[in-house]
């Protein structure tokens, strides 16, 4: 009966024990946002909650971009709403639902109004790509520093760095991008950098 009791009260006093937070990391130094920006191979998952006007819905994303060519599933609950966009250089490719597939020919002009159109929210894809990562896109103007900066009428919050592998600085884990009603909470779960 007193071991029984002994390990009870161990039991209580480790569930009441929590992990320390993690050291804050750093937004990267300039140097390393260039590297960030070069990189061609990457892989990102997570979460995203989007709240557009009074709309708004949670979904699950993955990410990849190999040298120049990505891909962006994005799906809902229990696979609801699922879209998946191919990038190139020469043109984006959206799939959803039972529509037919939709492709826009660089360079990419009519590509807001019809992502509008299928998801129902703007979508900035292109400098998205560098967002996620926390820099700003190359070639576009920008203003702000590492951990928020505005860009293509869009604001870019970082909330939090990790390190990732492989990466020459660190990478987001929480950011938020934010245009007029439209309010986009990205958590990232998993980075890799590199071919997988």
């Amino acid at each position: 009966m007193i071991r029984a009791l002994a390990f009870a009260a161990l039991l209580a006093l480790l569930a009441g024990c929590r992990a320390l937070p993690a050291q804050p990391v750093a937004a990267p130094a300039a140097g390393e946002r260039t590297a960030i920006a070069a990189l061609a191979t990457w892989q990102a998952a997570g979460r995203v909650a989007v709240r557009a006007g009074n709309d708004g819905f949670n979904a699950s994303f993955d990410w990849s971009e190999d040298g120049g060519r990505g891909e962006l599933g994005v799906r809902g609950p229990f696979g609801a709403g699922a879209v998946r966009i191919h990038r190139s250089d020469q043109q984006i490719v959206i799939e959803s639902g039972g529509a037919p597939p939709l492709a826009v020919a660089a360079p990419f002009d009519a590509l807001e109004p019809e992502l509008v159109a299928r998801l129902g929210f703007p979508l900035p894809l292109e400098p998205l790509r560098y967002w996620v990562r926390g820099v700003p896109a190359p070639g576009l103007p920008a203003d702000g520093d590492g951990s928020d900066f505005r860009q293509d009428g869009w604001r870019v919050t970082v909330a939090e760095f990790v390190p990732v592998a492989g990466a020459p600085g660190a990478l987001p884990a929480r950011l938020t991008l934010s245009r007029d009603t439209t309010r986009i909470r990205v958590v990232v779960d998993r980075w890799h950098v590199g071919t997988p």
